[in-house]
């Protein structure tokens, strides 16, 4: 595949994300701030179809633009950010080497660094940031726990029934 051919690859997935991210939910009402947005599934395409580095970079894209239009909310980019590449980077690194055990094992292993990952950083951040008691991230824990986990299977399980598809569509390009 050429270098322009790539490039616009990433460039429409990028703005898919983009634009999704926009069709965000609270998967609990209690916790409304925490929103669910199918963008990263875009990233995790690229990532099992091209590499891991592309699927970071449709992350780093789609935040920017997200940064930029909507939100200015630097922090809660920069943790939207992490959260991604937390599950991305692993699950994409492990299927590198194909297969369906493989696969299943890269989305478990990239929704369990992403929510572990994500209630360690929610410990560190949000006190600064909410200026808030820890006590307070502790008692919302359970629910950033639960949000991740329920985000990233979702993501997990959509990319499982059409990442095959897509690759096929994107293979003439190749």
């Amino acid at each position: 595949m050429t270098n322009a051919k790539k490039v616009a690859i990433i460039g429409v997935f990028s703005a898919l994300a983009f634009v999704v991210m926009y069709l965000e939910f609270p998967i609990f009402p209690a916790v409304n701030f925490l929103k669910y947005d199918p963008s990263d599934i875009m990233a995790l395409l690229i990532a099992f179809i091209y590499s891991p580095s592309m699927g970071v970079l449709v992350l780093v894209i789609k935040d920017i633009l997200f940064y930029l239009f909507k939100s200015g909310d630097i922090v809660g980019i920069a943790m939207n950010f992490i959260a991604g590449a937390l599950f991305v980077l692993p699950a994409a690194l492990i299927y590198a080497k194909k297969g369906r055990a493989r696969e299943i094992f890269g989305y478990i292993v990239g929704i369990a660094a992403a929510t572990g990952g994500m209630a360690l950083l929610n410990l560190i951040v949000v006190p600064l940031y909410w200026k808030v008691p820890i006590e307070t991230v502790f008692s919302l824990l359970p629910w950033i726990i639960g949000f991740n986990a329920i985000k990233f299977s979702i993501d997990s399980v959509v990319n499982y029934i059409i990442h095959r598809r897509v690759k096929k569509i994107l293979e003439p390009t190749m």
